[in-house]
């Protein structure tokens, strides 16, 4: 990580002006901002921890700064396995990678930390007992949530707590709405539930109750998700009560367009899908992902067989909904999608990032977390729509990157 900004003492002969450390303090606002438009986001954490007239001072250019698009970073173990508090993020941008130290060290987390969400800069996060809440690992700022219903802590809840939440999003930043809503895709049935801040319980969303839900996003305080059936509902969270706007009905893909052609005599593949809100745009994300197996010694010296999973193509569809269907995407022009465990973004004109493609991380958690020799985490890369080609820019020694993977948008508030 950049070094940490200091408070600098000068002195100085007699008859010469003396600066103290007071000094850096009464820097004018104006002047405080100008250095702060400078600053690059990693420097913009100690600029706050100066002193309170600095940490102000970038208070007032929040809103500022969170209109500057900035590249996600990347989420990742710091490859010790004694040390499950400190993160290593990569940041596309820079091609760099930044350690934070005890990022995640705070009291009532425990040692497993299990990341389920990333929205706005912060991070839905279950801890030790499966207890949720959200978190900024750069601000480290916790916000706790309610327990989850009974069926959230199961007797093999070290086990069962990988699997009982698929996605969870938020729907505005915390650092900048104190009423923000929570959502996720929970249970074996993919049902949807959501809280808002300072509730003491997660309400079921009742018109959702007879779907299974494969994604959720937000846009504009407004929950977007996903069915099984290519629906899209969207619910309206910015009045006093919860109001369902509008409801997709289930769409069909365009007949000249056979998803599954490819793959469909291949039973070790399988999909995930996605829905990406561009600026001007719905879309749905197809994923094709291979499994393999192979064989590994344990430590006691007896040999496993494990799986491990590589995505092989995307294609992607836009929601025409005037005619009520999908159609095939050929190119994204200068936008670039992010997609995994995090609520899936679109960006465009990203620096060092190349365009018309989708960054991808390994959220096939259901499948690779099964067992304690799965071989998980590994399915990082970009796909490239020009040429249909898979690039990875991530590699690890790691059997298992445990936890996977996580794209989070840098937020220092």
């Amino acid at each position: 990580m950049a070094e940490s900004c200091k408070r600098r003492r000068i002195s100085t002969t007699k008859g010469k002006p003396k600066c103290s450390s007071s000094s850096w303090s009464d820097l004018p606002t104006e002047l405080l901002e100008l250095i702060l438009k400078k600053l690059s986001f990693v420097d913009v954490i100690p600029f706050k921890a100066v002193c309170s007239s600095w940490r102000s001072a970038a208070a007032q250019l929040q809103s500022q700064y969170h209109s500057i698009h900035i590249t996600p970073w990347l989420m990742l173990p710091n490859g010790q396995e004694d040390d499950h508090t400190s993160r290593c993020f990569l940041n596309l941008a820079e091609n760099k990678v930044y350690k934070f130290e005890n990022a995640f060290e705070f009291e009532g987390l425990g040692n497993d930390p299990w990341c389920v969400g990333s929205s706005h800069g912060w991070l839905v996060i279950l801890d030790d007992e499966a207890n949720p809440l959200v978190f900024n690992p750069f601000s480290r700022v916790q916000i706790e949530l309610p327990l989850f219903p009974n069926e959230f802590n199961p007797i093999m809840i070290h086990f069962l707590r990988k699997k009982l939440i698929t996605k969870a999003v938020l729907l505005a930043d915390p650092s900048r709405c104190k009423n923000f809503v929570v959502v996720v895709i929970y249970g074996f049935l993919s049902r949807l539930a959501f809280c808002k801040h300072g509730d003491t319980t997660w309400t079921n969303l009742s018109d959702a109750a007879d779907q299974v839900y494969r994604d959720i996003i937000c846009h504009n305080n407004q929950l977007y998700a996903l069915d099984d059936n290519l629906s899209v509902k969207v619910w309206d969270f910015q009045g006093p009560s919860l109001n369902e706007i509008v409801t997709i009905p289930p769409l069909t893909l365009l007949k000249d367009v056979d998803s599954t052609r490819k793959f469909s005599r291949d039973i070790r593949v399988s999909t995930q899908i996605y829905l990406v809100k561009t600026s001007s745009e719905i879309l749905f994300i197809e994923r094709f992902i291979r499994k393999s197996f192979k064989e590994l010694s344990t430590e006691d010296g007896t040999q496993t067989v494990v799986c491990s999973c590589s995505t092989k193509l995307f294609y992607v569809f836009k929601l025409n909904l005037r005619e009520q269907r999908w159609e095939k995407v050929e190119s994204l022009n200068d936008q670039v999608l992010f997609l995994g465990g995090n609520q899936s973004i679109s960006f465009s004109g990203l620096d060092r990032c190349k365009p018309n493609s989708i960054y991808f991380t390994d959220d096939k958690w259901n499948d690779e977390y099964d067992t304690e020799f799965s071989y998980g985490g590994h399915d990082v890369g970009l796909f490239n729509l020009d040429d249909q080609s898979i690039t990875h820019f991530f590699d690890s020694d790691l059997e298992k990157i445990d936890p996977p993977p996580f794209w989070i948008t840098p937020n220092p508030w």
